[in-house]
């Protein structure tokens, strides 16, 4: 008698949800999901689509990023500067393909590398300037305090404890081992040089002024655009000294005449006063970052 035992299982459609959109740029941004399930079949495709409509499906543009269950990343690439998108991850077995729920992002407007903004203040190098500092996401923010060559800010800045005190590192910008730009914003951006800062202090008018109550010089290129370097003073042991009187900036190069225990810092005063000079490197300085 026929007690049902041969009947073959039903095959669902799959279970996928969206990941938060991560990394947005000018022209990408960062996404993906993850299959919970695959429905009692094999997950032949997987990845997100997108469109500036809702409900975007895969015969929108769209990402394929393997197959199976488990979480996947999705680079959803080739987009419009300042537009908003709408995504969903998708996966589909042979019961056919299903959604994940639907993100929206705003991609970003202006002058960005790898999600940081710059400033082309019309020098003569053509460099362009962060628009804020290392480890900050505002112009009027200090950021990390940084030992040179060293990537992270600490609690105490001592000869004992920095990396790279009575070493001959050598020029480092843009070595990802000793150029904390280099390393955590990435792309093209790294520290300037000593060079770079001195045509930087050449180059623009500086005027010691306020933004959002922090203390800090104004730097206006020959073209006219601006960018807010904030006063921090600089931190040497447990302390930080000087901050509302002098901004500090590591370059990426050594003291010339000392360099395993020296290098090449520049710094602003409230006089509107700006030089290069040379700090013990195991001092924490902020810095703010440069690309070509």
């Amino acid at each position: 008698d026929d007690n049902g035992g041969d009947d073959e299982p039903e095959i669902l459609l799959p279970e996928v949800s969206t990941s938060v959109v991560t990394e947005i740029d000018i022209t990408s941004a960062v996404s993906g999901g993850e299959v919970v399930s695959d429905g009692g079949a094999e997950v032949i495709a997987r990845g997100v689509c997108w469109s500036t409509s809702q409900n975007p499906t895969i015969d929108n543009k769209h990402t394929e990023d393997g197959a199976g269950v488990g979480v996947f990343t999705s680079n959803v690439s080739n987009l419009a500067m300042g537009t908003t998108y709408y995504v969903r991850a998708y996966a589909t077995n042979e019961a056919g393909t299903a959604y994940g729920e639907e993100l929206s992002f705003t991609t970003l407007e202006g002058n960005f590398i790898n999600g940081y903004e710059y400033v082309d203040l019309g020098l003569p190098s053509g460099l362009k300037w962060a628009a804020h500092n290392f480890g900050a996401t505002m112009p009027y923010e200090i950021g990390s305090y940084l030992a040179w060559g060293e990537h992270k800010p600490k609690d105490m800045y001592s000869s004992s404890n920095s990396i790279t005190y009575g070493i001959n590192v050598g020029e480092m910008s843009g070595d990802i081992e000793f150029d904390a730009a280099a390393f955590s914003w990435e792309a093209s951006w790294r520290i300037p040089t000593s060079d770079e800062a001195i045509e930087l202090i050449d180059n623009c008018t500086i005027e010691w002024t306020v933004m959002n109550n922090v203390q800090g010089a104004l730097f206006t290129g020959p073209n006219g655009n601006q960018i807010f370097l904030p006063s921090g003073g600089f931190a040497t042991e447990g302390n930080i000294d000087f901050a509302d009187s002098e901004g500090a900036y590591w370059t990426s190069s050594p003291d010339p005449s000392d360099p395993v225990y020296y290098s090449t810092f520049f710094y602003f005063y409230n006089t509107n006063f700006a030089n290069i000079g040379w700090f013990s490197r195991y001092a924490g300085l902020l810095v703010r970052p440069v690309s070509d």
